[in-house]
């Protein structure tokens, strides 16, 4: 007996070290990588803590701030948990209320849950396997407008080895807009809002892809489609990305009563009195030639930096 307690005693005390070790290699890292990030004006923080003991690694990053081109992002914390023994998996969880600043607008987001896990290999640069987000009843809010959702998730699952190559799936379900002047022209609600796609990247999604973000080399839309009561946008197709950035490639977009969908655009501001006016006219051509005339099937060629409907340029692609 007093041999098998000698020998609990000296485990606990190996583990003990271990986990004290293996937090002050997670907590240097991650202030070096956010000292770095600080001194970029990317990031801004007021503290990092790290608990656990002794089965978990519990990092804690207070008053968290990311600032990029246009966009602005806070929350009063963010929180990273990983179990000690198996430092690769990590599960993160956000604040219920959070703000975002998009072009000067401000926006608040709310949320009932908000978290996210995420697999990473077991190679020393870290290659993310796959990765999930799943958002209870989120809201967004700003000046003169508000919408909520039932729920959101994201997922993502690498299909190389490499890590350079992504399934990404996003699905939205029962986003309310009434805090939204819609008008008698659309519903209330979106029912589903869904995308199905595979993304390609010029490097691995890793633990050094904070320093040198992998740029999207390719992407390849299976399915996406947004439901929204009678009216329905769907795309599918293949875009290839530049080095420069310009997307080159086909989508075909096909909307499904297409006429509310104009009278709907025109009443929430999308869209002027003028510009509807000719796109119904155009579907209306492209409509003669349908099985379906409320259903009008929109084939996108992007090609040397311009969009064209068809053989009609409509205006330069939007880098990527």
């Amino acid at each position: 007996m007093r041999k098998l307690l000698s020998l609990t005693v000296v485990l606990a005390a190996l583990y003990g070290g271990y986990w004290f070790v293996g937090s002050r290699a997670v907590l240097s890292g991650v202030e070096s990588a956010l000292t770095q990030l600080r001194a970029q004006g990317q990031v801004n923080y007021a503290s990092v803590g790290l608990v656990g003991f002794p089965s978990r690694f519990d990092l804690t990053v207070e008053a968290p701030e990311v600032r990029g081109r246009d966009i602005r992002w806070t929350a009063p914390f963010l929180q990273v948990f990983a179990l000690s023994y198996r430092p690769n998996q990590i599960i993160a969880v956000w604040p219920n209320e959070q703000s975002l600043t998009v072009a000067g607008q401000r926006i608040e987001l709310k949320a009932e849950d908000m978290r996210a896990s995420a697999l990473f290999g077991t190679e020393t640069k870290l290659p993310l396997d796959h990765a999930q987000m799943v958002v209870k009843a989120p809201s967004l809010a700003a000046s003169g407008w508000f919408a909520k959702a039932r729920e959101a998730r994201v997922a993502s699952q690498a299909t190389e080895e490499d890590g350079r190559t992504h399934r990404i799936g996003v699905d939205v379900m029962d986003t309310d807009l009434t805090g939204l002047e819609t008008g008698a022209d659309v519903p209330a609600t979106i029912d589903r809002a869904y995308l199905d796609a595979t993304l390609s990247f010029d490097r691995p999604i890793d633990r050094f892809a904070g320093e040198t973000p992998p740029r999207l080399s390719r992407a390849e839309i299976s399915s996406a489609r947004i439901i929204w009561g009678p009216m329905r946008i769907e795309a599918e197709g293949t875009v290839e990305v530049t080095a420069s950035g310009t997307p080159e490639g086909k989508l075909t977009v096909k909307l499904t009563e297409w006429r509310q969908m104009l009278a709907g655009a025109r009443t929430l501001g999308l869209l002027s009195s003028v510009d509807a006016s000719n796109l119904e006219r155009m579907f209306e051509g492209v409509a003669r030639n349908s099985a379906d005339p409320d259903s009008v099937s929109l084939p996108f060629d992007l090609r040397q930096g311009m969009v064209y409907l068809g053989p009609f340029p409509l205006g330069p692609a939007p880098r990527l």
